[in-house]
């Protein structure tokens, strides 16, 4: 029998075979539809009867969809979905409602569903994937002037040509909404500057549009903000920003010169801040976080003309950017085959390793880390008497008013009123979280909270809610040394791990506790830039290891920029890769505008060749940061307009580069050089192109590598008329280097310096490589799949080759899956019926591990997959669910959420045997969840690499066992973990 011991909070539930279920009470639910013709944007004329569509095709910089190639071509589009949706109309029963139609960049459509019909569609005539719609989430003033924006407004950056600031130049952004009252997005900027709008004057796209279905009177645009999209199944429709984050990231890539007053709670501010590219136009997309919405978004963009992308939303897990049902990563592809460059954010989820999301992990976006700026705003804890020996002022930041002398409490001393975490400073779901305590609690005191699922400012908010004075914030070992200077409620101050283990460990000791909150002043300072955001998600890239990921970093800590939901005007602090990202496209409009005829993969190039990153430092402030921590290094626009060096990709070669299909992303022309399996040597081939406008020599060279490790380059040295190119072979050796780890340096091309005559900057390419004694094995099919017509009574022989490609050996076993009908009796549980808060023990068959009452598994509605109920782990527990299975082929699926806050690890067992007193236990799956290593590794003798684990969000555990071929394949967030045996995994108890 299988018993499975389930831990953390889960939703559970087990059977032959499962369909995903329905979030809506009518059972449909909008699913994506990928069809198999290429979208309008990368169409090259393979169809008889209709010519190219693609501008690289044509030799055009930009998709021209108003030609009578991309009409003929759209209309063709149009009656192959048409006929799709009347197959599914006829098949149904019904009209179907279709949400969005996709043509542009995406060839497709999303449909309401349910999942049994969407298992139909998925198996009609040119569907090439179904996939269930899927969130993205958001990744959330001196920095222009950091990433040196100045030299290319004012020309001294630009190699003779005239300075810009991103005049006629479109960005788009893509997030949620935009204010449109505000004044960074108003025709006239602070400097006077009247704005052209490249449509014509009154000319608007979107909701401003008088002749669009979706226009709206209220909504002022302008010469600057020339249009702006809402879309049906985001905010219903409107694309006023509903969140602030949108107008943000928009001010921020290409709001105007404007003077801004942040009100904080305590303190206020006045600056004049600006856009990187101030002179811009922008239209807005209010389409976060949808994968429908974002890709009807994506497909918007294209048809607008936009020449640059800011779109600061991904996901915690990657996938695969060449997988068919990841809409936004090959949207992106099509739109840079339809010459548009786009920027993303990296992800929120460092510092540990592997922790990029996508759509950053593709290698044809600019996926962009978070660094300081040399503006601060500092805070500090002063003046601490009592208790043991007090410790020496802590310098921190918060952007509050002073507070003090006042006593000075750890909150977790504080028993909670509600929930279970005082220290934490919170209660409830993550996402809507309470005060622990009651008003009254405290009276004045300073309140120590330590940092973890809940909201910084949110955690201020609490403490002042229960009565406190003031507010520290003392980060974990998983936050490190990272902190921000958030606007609280009350005068406040964020320490790193160091300073907030000194802090407690002096609370711990004596009485009498006293200290004082300095507040806020003004630093601006160089020594406080280039520094990596503890926050900013790190390398290696998980799907494509040979990809370096992040591209490059660029400010995104306390970013004063326009928010505000609706038309309320105001500008805020806001911190992430979000605010980064925005930085990075606003120096693409400008290198756009400089150069209108290069390529958004030479642009791409520019900026990461440009990108020294011998400044640059980890999240502790000292140790130099690695290609993983900030990719290229930091953006530098006082290179990047001039660098000098660039280098193209094409899509096909993005395409054939698909690890999946035999292709090696290695290979692709990328301004970096990694290599996720370097066996004794591993080499690069890449191409460069002046674009100088003059002859130069460049030196190469390999330098900065890791110890033991030694390359070479050829040539060494060669020289480039303009718009003549070369290609460079890089060789690395790592013989001598320790094995099974990552090793990093820099490839330098360095022009030789002409008397009076002004050279081009140096390039650098960053080098990744994960030095290896043998390849692992790699499986080699001859076929993908099988087929073939048998009559009854009959055999038929198929032939399929399999070999193995890598150097370590290959076990494989191959056996039937044919159509499985679930089987009656199959278990199931969504913990909904139980009383909230009650013990799980003796109810629906659950008990504590050893039959103990009190396991400490309590049913909650903090967090629930299906309302009200799932069930929350509280302490040390064992929770066992005992049915029996002894044949046939299972599928057990359970939804997990484990909080950021995990610090140690947790356990997901399923048995073969249990007994009460332990006598006969074994079990075929160990698999733990390590807080202390953010890692989800498999115990036992599967094959498989460990998966980073995805914080604050339900995430599926997924098994599939094959009792008849002793087989099991363990799946999280739906990568494969491992595979192996059932019954000699871990404790090989046997099938019993």
């Amino acid at each position: 029998m299988l018993i499975p011991a389930l831990m953390l909070m889960v939703f559970a539930t087990v059977s032959a075979r499962t369909q995903p279920e329905s979030g809506s009470p009518d059972g449909l639910d909008i699913y994506l539809i990928r069809l198999s013709d290429a979208p309008l944007a990368s169409y090259r004329g393979d169809i008889t009867g209709l010519e190219a569509t693609n501008p690289g095709v044509l030799g055009e910089r930009k998709l021209n969809v108003a030609s009578s190639a991309s009409q003929a071509y759209a209309t063709f589009l149009e009656g192959k979905r048409a006929a799709l949706i009347n197959q599914m109309d006829q098949v149904f029963g019904r009209s179907v409602d279709v949400v969005y139609e996709y043509y542009v960049t995406n060839n497709g459509m999303a449909v309401r569903l349910t999942a049994a019909e969407a298992a139909i569609v998925a198996e009609m005539p040119d569907v090439v994937v179904v996939r269930r719609d899927y969130e993205r989430q958001l990744m959330t003033d001196a920095g222009p002037a950091w990433i040196g924006a100045p030299e290319i407004w004012n020309g001294t950056a630009t190699g003779g040509m005239p300075g810009t600031k991103g005049e006629g130049i479109i960005v788009g952004v893509i997030d949620t909404g935009i204010n449109p009252s505000n004044p960074s997005f108003a025709d006239i900027g602070g400097d006077a500057y009247d704005h052209d709008n490249p449509f014509g004057s009154g000319t608007y796209v979107g909701v401003c549009d008088s002749g669009d279905p979706s226009f709206d009177p209220t909504f002022p645009c302008n010469d600057k903000l020339i249009g702006a999209w809402g879309f049906p199944t985001v905010n219903g429709g409107d694309p006023r920003d509903n969140d602030g984050h949108g107008s943000h990231t928009a001010s921020t890539s290409a709001g105007n010169v404007v003077t801004a007053t942040v009100v904080g709670p305590t303190l206020t501010v006045t600056r004049t801040i600006t856009g990187v590219a101030p002179h811009a136009n922008i239209i807005a997309y209010a389409a976060c976080c949808t994968a429908s919405a974002l890709a009807s978004a994506i497909d918007q963009v294209v048809l607008d003309g936009v020449d640059v992308v800011n779109y600061s939303i991904g996901s915690d897990a990657p996938t695969s950017p060449w997988d068919p049902g990841d809409f936004d990563s090959s949207g992106f592809l099509a739109a840079r085959d339809a010459g548009v460059f786009v920027a993303t954010s990296a992800g929120n989820n460092g510092p540990g390793a592997a922790t990029v999301g996508s759509p950053a992990v593709a290698p044809w976006i600019l996926s962009v880390g978070a660094s300081t700026h040399d503006r601060a705003y500092p805070n500090a804890v002063t003046d601490m008497s009592g208790g043991g020996t007090p410790p020496a002022d802590m310098f921190g930041k918060g952007f509050t008013d002073g507070y003090g002398p006042a006593d000075i409490v750890f909150a977790g001393d504080f028993p909670a009123d509600v929930g279970t975490t005082p220290e934490l400073c919170g209660a409830g779901a993550a996402q809507s979280n309470t005060s622990p305590w009651n008003p009254g609690t405290f009276s004045g005191q300073i309140v120590v909270c330590e940092r973890g699922i809940y909201g910084r400012v949110e955690k201020g908010e609490n403490v002042l809610a229960a009565g406190a004075g003031g507010y520290i914030l003392v980060n974990t070992a998983a936050q490190g040394e990272s902190i921000n200077g958030d606007a609280h409620a009350l005068p406040g101050v964020h320490l790193g791990a160091t300073l907030g283990d000194q802090l407690l460990t002096w609370l711990a000791s004596g009485s009498g506790h006293t200290a004082v909150i300095a507040g806020a002043v003004l630093d601006i300072d160089p020594a406080n830039g280039d520094i990596m955001a503890g926050f900013s998600s790190r390398g290696p890239n998980v799907p494509a290891p040979s990809i370096i990921v992040p591209s490059l970093s660029a400010p995104g800590v306390d970013i004063i920029a326009a928010d505000g939901v609706g038309d309320a005007v105001s500008w805020g602090f806001n911190s992430g890769t979000s605010m980064a990202s925005p930085h990075a496209a606003g120096a693409a409009a400008l290198l756009m505008a400089l150069h209108p005829t290069w390529t958004p993969a030479e642009i791409q190039s520019a900026m990461m060749l440009s990108a020294d990153p011998s400044a640059m430092l980890k999240d502790d402030g000292s140790t130099p940061a690695d290609p993983f921590d900030d990719g290229s290094g930091r953006v530098d626009l006082t290179h990047a307009g001039i660098i000098g060096l660039v280098m193209d990709e094409s899509t096909a070669n993005y395409t054939a580069a698909n690890p999946d299909t035999g292709g090696d992303p290695s290979t692709l022309n990328l301004a970096s050089l990694g290599q996720g399996a370097c066996q004794d040597t591993c080499s690069w081939t890449r191409t460069v192109t002046n674009r100088s406008g003059n002859t130069w020599t460049w030196n190469a060279s390999v330098i900065d590598l890791s110890g033991g490790v030694t390359g070479d380059v050829s040539p060494t040295s060669f020289s480039l008329a303009d718009g003549a190119s070369q290609t460079i072979t890089v060789t690395l050796d790592v013989t001598g280097a320790t094995l099974n780890t990552w090793h990093f340096g820099q490839l330098e091309l360095a022009p030789t310096v002409v008397e009076g005559d002004p050279a081009p900057p140096n390039s650098y390419m960053p080098i990744a490589a994960f030095a290896i004694d043998a390849l692992p094995p790699a499986l080699d099919l001859s076929a993908t799949s099988l087929s073939a017509t048998v009559a009854p009574d009959q055999t038929a022989n198929v032939d399929l080759t399999i070999g193995n490609t890598g150097e370590q050996s290959l076990e494989w076993s191959l056996f039937e899956y044919g159509p499985i009908t679930a089987v009656e009796g199959g278990w199931s549980d969504n913990f909904d019926s139980y009383a909230t808060g009650s013990q799980l023990h003796g109810q629906g068959g659950w008990k504590g591990w050893a039959n103990d009452p009190s396991a400490g598994a309590l049913t909650s509605s903090a967090q629930a997959v299906s309302t009200p109920n799932s069930v929350e782990i509280v302490g040390a527990s064992d929770l066992v669910q005992e049915y029996t299975i002894d044949d046939g082929t299972w599928t057990f699926s359970g939804m997990q959420y484990i909080p950021a806050s995990l610090s140690g690890v947790t356990y997901f067992i399923m048995l073969n045997q249990y007994d009460d007193a332990g006598a006969t236990n074994n079990w075929s799956i160990e698999v733990q969840f390590d807080g202390t290593q953010d890692m989800v590794i498999a115990n036992g003798n599967g094959t498989g690499d460990p998966l980073p684990i995805i914080y604050d969000q339900w995430v599926e555990i997924r098994v599939e066992i094959d009792l008849v071929n002793d087989m099991q394949f363990f799946f999280y967030g739906g990568d494969l973990l491992y595979f192996g045996s059932w019954s000699e995994n871990v404790s090989g108890g046997g099938i019993t």
